[in-house]
């Protein structure tokens, strides 16, 4: 299934930042873009950041023995990027259930006021005490459930591949 109607860049760019960066010149490679495997490290580090904002402690895996997995996900390179450029990812919350937290990281580049990626991710609540997957903690499911609440108010669609599906 194709992916919806991509949002504009001034479309995403409202959603916060939750990684930003000067492109390296060792992300670069032969093709004289940033290589691929730095946009899917960018674009998690943004996941990253965007669940501790959400409350997920950075040490919550060693101190309540809980974390996430990612499942799935789907990559879309829109757009080259290169040495130099100003990046940031914005994170769009689609759906959660129980177990699991169905989102996108907007890579943007912010130089040429583009949208270069877009990582489409299905991650699971771990207990790392039984490496299985658990519920969200109250707190925690009720805020992804205000952020997918909020986010399904953004006047534009997420732009979905339709391969991921929480269940």
């Amino acid at each position: 299934m194709p992916l919806t109607s991509m949002p504009t860049y001034d479309d995403i760019v409202v959603l916060p930042a939750y990684n930003a960066l000067t492109v390296p010149p060792e992300f670069e490679d032969r093709n004289g873009h940033m290589n691929i495997a730095h946009y899917l490290t960018v674009a998690s580090w943004g996941v990253e950041h965007a669940m501790q904002a959400a409350g997920v402690a950075p040490d919550w895996h060693e101190t309540e023995k809980l974390g996430f997995f990612t499942a799935e996900h789907h990559i879309v390179y829109l757009r080259e990027v290169h040495v130099g450029s100003e990046v940031s990812v914005r994170v769009r919350y689609v759906g959660r259930s129980a177990r699991a937290l169905h989102l996108q990281a907007f890579l943007l580049d912010d130089t040429n006021r583009a949208v270069a990626y877009v990582l489409e991710v299905m991650t699971v609540h771990i207990d790392f005490r039984t490496r299985r997957t658990t519920v969200w903690p109250d707190g925690l499911g009720a805020t992804f459930d205000g952020l997918v609440a909020e986010h399904d108010a953004l006047p534009w669609p997420a732009p979905l591949s339709g391969s991921l599906a929480l269940r």
